[in-house]
């Protein structure tokens, strides 16, 4: 009796091949592009981990000379500079020029002394022959462009006399008081400048002066004067003075006028 064979099973068997071969054959391309992907992202991470992996080589050199180096120095007993906190507080305060422009101006407003020594010969009156020995010092307080502004004190010794109708009277006194000047200077050239210098001084003398005068009197003088830095911190100075000594009353008041030289040292500090 002839085998009979189910051929419904055979038929399920295969289908169930054929699924699985096309699954099979559907997984390999995916695997592959999978594959494929995985492999170009591990070769762009790996310059990435290689400049990073210098960096860290390199800083790890680095760290290791600086501490080379200052085990050196605590060998031979010299101090450790901390270079990093000293360029920090650097950057913190840069030193620039408009920093130390303020400084440079502070210098320049220097104080300073001016002693003039001076002769002044009586001139201009027949009847009023008086000459004038003055040191006057004074100091610098003010200056308004060319125009400097000084105060200080004036010590005089008067000599000779006066004819006043006809009588001769003894115009010696020493009188002390103080001081002002206005002076306007020019730059002439180098270590030259010129002036126009004007003061006033009050004074009270031992005595009245001149003879039939009063006890105190005031001394105007003006004239041109060329001073001459030889230093950064002093000067001499030469002028030609004219000058006019009256009490200011219109009764016992005796003036006389004068011409004369003044010689000047002026000293900064």
């Amino acid at each position: 009796m002839a085998k009979k064979y189910d051929t419904t099973d055979a038929a399920d068997v295969e289908r169930k091949l054929a699924s699985k071969c096309s699954r099979t054959l559907l997984a390999l391309p995916i695997a592959a592009l999978g594959l494929l992907a995985w492999q170009a992202t591990a070769m762009a991470a790996a310059p990435v981990a290689a400049a990073a992996g210098q960096t860290a080589e390199n800083a790890g050199q680095a760290t290791q000379q600086e501490t080379g180096k200052a085990e050196a120095q605590q060998t031979q007993g010299l101090p450790v500079e901390p270079v990093k906190a000293a360029e920090t507080e650097s950057a913190k305060t840069p030193s620039t020029p408009a920093a130390a422009e303020p400084a440079a101006k502070k210098a320049e407003k220097r104080k300073n002394i001016e002693v003039q020594l001076e002769y002044l010969d009586g001139r201009f009156f027949k009847k009023r022959d008086v000459d004038l020995y003055n040191v006057h010092v004074y100091r610098q307080y003010k200056e308004l462009g060319a125009l400097t502004l000084h105060y200080g004190l004036t010590f005089e010794r008067a000599t000779g006399s006066t004819t006043e109708d006809d009588i001769w009277r003894d115009a010696e006194a020493v009188g002390f008081g103080p001081s002002y000047m206005m002076r306007w200077t020019k730059h002439i050239s180098g270590k030259l400048d010129g002036s126009i210098d004007g003061s006033g001084s009050l004074l009270v003398y031992n005595h009245a002066h001149p003879g039939n005068g009063r006890a105190y009197g005031f001394l105007w003088r003006i004239g041109p004067r060329l001073t001459y830095h030889y230093t950064d911190r002093d000067a001499l100075s030469l002028a030609y003075l004219f000058h006019h000594s009256s009490n200011g009353m219109s009764t016992h008041n005796p003036g006389y006028n004068g011409v004369g030289f003044s010689l000047g040292f002026t000293h900064w500090y």
